[in-house]
């Protein structure tokens, strides 16, 4: 015997069927959020695009993080002129050039994450790439 649904049952099943496919469309287009962690995210990028300076060398003693606009070229400022030891990213996703002169000329390195440990007293300036 087959049990008659009414109208208005249909449409709500309907209805709650339709909000969970919106819902599930939805969680596809989380990534681009800067706050879900995605590291390809340009939005994430530019909120990451900064690195730490140590005043010792191995990651250490005086700390400030920098941070800058892709294509900058930024002044570490007189209290960091000169001064950076060691330093390193913190997203895999961003490198920054250090360079000798606070135009970003003369020497440069290239940082990321794995930083680089052993700095000598020449940075002026940085750039950030990605």
């Amino acid at each position: 015997m087959k049990k008659a649904v009414s109208f208005k049952r249909v449409t709500a099943a309907a209805a709650a069927l339709a909000a969970v496919g919106l819902l599930s469309a939805g969680a596809g287009t989380a990534a681009a959020d800067p706050s879900s962690g995605s590291s390809t995210s340009t939005a994430r990028q530019a909120a990451d695009a900064s690195w730490h300076a140590y005043g010792s060398t191995g990651f250490s003693g005086l700390e400030r993080w920098f941070s800058g606009s892709t294509g900058s070229c930024t002044y570490v400022g007189d209290n960091w002129n000169d001064k950076v030891r060691s330093a390193r990213t913190e997203n895999t996703a961003v490198r920054v050039e250090l360079w000798e002169h606070a135009d970003c000329t003369g020497w440069s390195i290239t940082i990321d994450d794995t930083g680089y440990g052993n700095i000598g007293p020449w940075v002026s300036a940085y750039r950030v790439t990605t």
